[in-house]
């Protein structure tokens, strides 16, 4: 029999890993939020009784899996308020899904609990493409104590995604890591898409023009690593063009140009590592981004 599961939040990434384990055999006992009618609508999408639906924590109490899938700054009163008026057990794990806390944000003194936390390496921008691509989500684990890791696994093979650990105190730079990947990558995007605007690209044709570069350019860093899978002028060492570049931003979106340079002088590094340069090249480009003479 598979352990009782309760969620506290019902948002986008509640809902996905919830209807992940119910559909995996792991029984829901009770879906708490604020407001009960998001909690209702929840189950419909998780797929569980509507009448599982709450808005008092004390309901989750007697589940012995306990998700906190709530924002990162309320994770800590939330699992201390719980700790505090209900009496949880040692046989009960509380997990939380943030990429930058440790699990031990949730201690409370007196609690016998086990402590977990789980991130999916995945943008939950819906609900329901979350669910769909959680099958392939690396997740990564990190916890008080071996057997809550043991559980994190068990869960996370149940969604169908594989598992890696990562310290507590290298969470913050974990969570840096892939705010950078995909965050960072989503505001590159809407750069570019602002620029072919200036072209006159009609706002609705710029994405679906840039969504296959960028797919042909993540398919060559997965196969070839980002120093060999990097192409354009600054791997090609073509000093004019990036000229003509920083020229075409100052004029038509200045705004731009610190992002640019400072994305060339990170450029510039990687092909500098990569040694698909030659030295004079490398020197060429560190003076235009960085200044060196």
């Amino acid at each position: 029999m598979k352990q009782s599961i309760a969620l506290i939040g019902p948002g986008r990434v509640g809902c996905a890993v919830s209807r992940r384990l119910h559909e995996a055999g792991y029984p829901i006992t009770a879906l708490i939020s604020r407001k009960r009618q998001r909690a209702s609508e929840a189950c419909g999408f998780i797929g569980c009784p509507t009448d599982l639906a709450s808005d008092q924590l004390a309901d989750s109490a007697t589940a012995q899996i306990i998700l906190l899938a709530v924002p990162d700054d309320q994770i800590q009163n939330i699992a201390l308020e719980l700790q505090a008026s209900c009496h949880l057990s040692k046989q009960t794990t509380l997990i939380h899904f943030s990429g930058l806390h440790p699990a031990e944000i949730m201690r409370h003194h007196s609690s016998l609990a086990s402590l977990l936390s789980l991130h999916p390496l995945l943008p939950f921008a819906d609900r329901q493409k979350a669910f769909d691509h959680l099958h392939q989500a690396p997740c990564a684990l990190e916890g008080d104590n071996p057997e809550t890791l043991v559980l994190g696994q068990q869960l996370v093979k149940a969604m169908g995604g594989h598992s890696f650990t990562i310290d507590g105190d290298k969470k913050v730079l974990y969570h840096t890591a892939a705010c950078i990947a995909s965050n960072y990558l989503v505001t590159l995007l809407a750069s570019a898409r602002d620029l072919l605007v200036h072209c006159g690209i009609k706002p609705d044709q710029t994405i679906p023009l840039l969504l296959p570069l960028v797919q042909a350019s993540l398919d060559n860093v997965k196969d070839l690593g980002p120093e060999h899978g990097l192409t354009g002028p600054i791997v090609r060492g073509d000093i004019g063009t990036v000229t003509d570049h920083i020229e075409a931003l100052k004029k038509a979106a200045p705004e731009l140009l610190p992002l640019y340079l400072q994305m060339g002088k990170m450029t510039s590094i990687i092909t500098e590592k990569s040694g698909r340069l030659g030295p004079k090249n490398v020197s060429s480009m560190h003076n235009l981004f960085f200044g060196k003479k």
